[in-house]
Formats: structure tokens, C-alpha cells, sequence
């Protein structure tokens, strides 16, 4: 399992875009750093689920923190998505043992979404519903079971860049990634519309798969 410490490394190494901040906490058990209305959202939650809550909330305040802003609450909206203070673009994301949350401001880029997993082989029978053969090649030569969590994680980070925007729910296989020319691109007609490019930063180290896909203005 990765630490803290290892994910904090690799992000200070990576080339993130500009205007782009990031903190990092380990799930909290705790839950009395939460607002009241946050505690509400997982009231019902099992103590797994609470405790990655609570870290990927004071994770995003720290992020919020380095753009000059107060600490508020970030509860879950209608659609289970977090509700970010305006003029704030952010994303928040956990896997075992980590929370990761990043965060811009909104006259710097329309769109943000981030994904962490681990970097370990997908099971076959979930391959198809991932990505295509084409897809999957493109990272050759990478075991197949190798490329298919590289290409859920990105369309991961992709759909949480788009969906704030367009409000579109859709499977994966509306996208295709280009993971070897960092890049991902709608091929359905739904959220911003076929052919519409989704630029992907990938990191790998540690065990660690993190994606990032950051959304221009214009």
C-alpha cells in the first residue's frame, strides 16, 4: 500500500498545469473536523466509506486554503457530487489508505478531474467494459490487465472533468483515450460532444496511478 509521503513525492515531481493546487490526507476516523452538513451526507455510511469522506474533505479545504479561501463546507449535492464554493473548480479522489483532493480557480480552467488507483492488474472479464482492443494496444506493451486500470482511471478523471459542465452521465465507452499522446476524446454525441478533446496527465509510481484532466477556457 502507498503512503502519503510516497503520493506527496510524486506529485511535487509531476508537471502539473498551472493555477493548479493539491493537499493530501490519509482517511480520518475522526469526525469532528466536518461541518455539521457534511457529517449528514454519510451519517448512514460504514465506517470505511466516513473515514474516506472525512480525509477527502480536509484534503479539499487544504487545496481551497492555497487559493486564499476560507474553510466551508463541501457537502454531497442531488447527484452525489461534492458542492464546491463558487468560483472553484476541484475534484477530490481516495484510494487505500490515501485522499487526494486538487483545486483551481474557475477563471483559470472550466474543468477538473482528478482519479487514484492502485496500480494493479484488472481482472479480464472487466476489460470490455473499460476499453476496445484498439484502446488497450495503444499501450503496448503493456499486459492488457496493466493497460485497462491506466484507461479506467484517465476516463475516470475525464468524466469528473466534464460532468460539473454538461451534467451528462454516460459509460466509457463514449470516450477513447490516447493515453500515449496524453490525450482523451469524446466519440458520442453526449456531454461536450463528439470529438471534443479531454487533455490527460498520467503519473505512475509507487504502485500509484493518478490521473489528471484539467479543462481549458475557449
Amino acid at each position: 500500500m502507498a503512503r502519503p509521503e510516497e503520493l506527496r513525492d510524486l506529485l511535487c515531481r509531476a508537471a502539473l498545469p498551472k493555477g493548479i493546487v493539491w493537499a493530501v490526507s490519509e482517511p480520518v476516523q475522526d469526525l469532528s473536523e466536518l461541518f455539521p452538513e457534511e457529517r449528514d451526507c454519510i451519517s448512514r455510511a460504514v465506517p470505511k466509506r466516513q473515514a474516506e469522506f472525512a480525509g477527502g474533505r480536509l484534503a479539499a479545504r487544504a487545496a481551497l486554503r492555497q487559493l486564499g479561501l476560507p474553510g466551508v463546507a463541501i457537502p454531497k449535492g442531488a447527484d452525489r457530487a461534492p458542492v464546491w464554493p463558487e468560483g472553484v473548480v476541484a475534484s477530490i479522489t481516495h484510494t487505500e489508505g490515501l485522499c487526494l483532493a486538487m483545486a483551481a480557480r474557475a477563471q483559470d480552467w472550466r474543468g477538473l478531474g482528478i482519479d487514484l488507483e492502485l496500480d494493479r492488474p484488472m481482472r479480464a472479464e472487466l476489460l470490455g467494459s473499460i476499453a476496445s482492443v484498439t484502446e488497450l494496444a495503444r499501450l503496448s506493451p503493456m499486459p492488457f490487465s496493466r493497460a485497462g486500470v491506466r484507461i479506467f482511471s484517465a476516463k475516470e478523471a475525464a468524466y469528473k472533468a466534464q460532468y460539473p459542465l454538461t451534467g451528462a452521465l454516460f459509460g466509457f465507452e463514449a470516450m477513447e483515450s490516447h493515453l500515449p499522446l496524453g490525450a482523451m476524446r469524446m466519440v458520442a454525441e453526449l456531454g461536450l460532444g463528439a470529438g471534443a478533446g479531454l487533455p490527460m496527465l498520467q503519473l505512475a509510481d509507487f504502485d500509484l496511478i493518478l490521473s489528471v484532466c484539467a479543462l481549458r477556457h475557449g
